[in-house]
């Protein structure tokens, strides 16, 4: 399966280097908390309009919600075992067999909050797609995800970024288109 062999391909170089493993570990376990710090930061940020930064970062959240909303129903919908269940790997953090694999919350919702900023602060949203790509490496590397977890969790986080911003400016014209009829009458 090649999603195994791209599996070990990462993995073998985990348990090599303690100071790699160190980095890459507090990434995978800490990152999703940069994250949130970029959205605080933008909430509370003058640069640009803060009333349009304000609203980036409520449909960020929408966004997130939604995507790990749907991969709830994915886990619960299908199981896939973790790589460590069925296989001898290097595993750096502990996690239950019981958790499923597929598909990978922290990948989904790295890619969900990046594809959100991206699509309107297209410099912090390049870094948080580089840092979500960082976070989808990362858990395969502690050997908790196979790649097609974390590809599945960014694919996730796109549609629904997709989806929720095509239906903001359906919902935006319409409302604007409301707001010139009732003006015109």
């Amino acid at each position: 399966m090649i999603d195994y062999q791209l599996f070990k391909l990462l993995n073998q170089f985990a348990g090599q280097y303690p100071i790699l493993d160190h980095l890459v570990l507090l990434f995978s376990k800490y990152g999703p908390i940069l994250f949130g710090l970029v959205l605080i930061w933008l909430w509370f940020s003058k640069t640009q309009n803060q009333h349009e930064n304000r609203k980036i970062v409520i449909y960020a959240l929408i966004i997130v919600i939604l995507t790990l909303g749907i991969d709830r129903m994915i886990e619960m919908a299908y199981f896939r075992p973790r790589p460590f269940v069925n296989h001898n790997v290097t595993l750096l953090l502990e996690k239950s067999n019981l958790d499923p694999s597929f598909p990978s919350n922290h990948a989904a919702g790295a890619f969900a909050l990046a594809f959100a900023l991206f699509w309107k602060r297209r410099k912090i949203g390049t870094v948080l797609i580089l840092m979500a790509c960082f976070m989808a490496l990362s858990r395969i590397f502690i050997g908790v995800h196979y790649p097609l977890d974390v590809l599945a969790g960014a694919f996730i986080g796109l549609a629904v970024t997709y989806i929720v911003m095509l239906l903001k400016r359906l919902l935006e014209s319409f409302i604007h288109n409301k707001e010139i009829y009732i003006k015109q009458e």
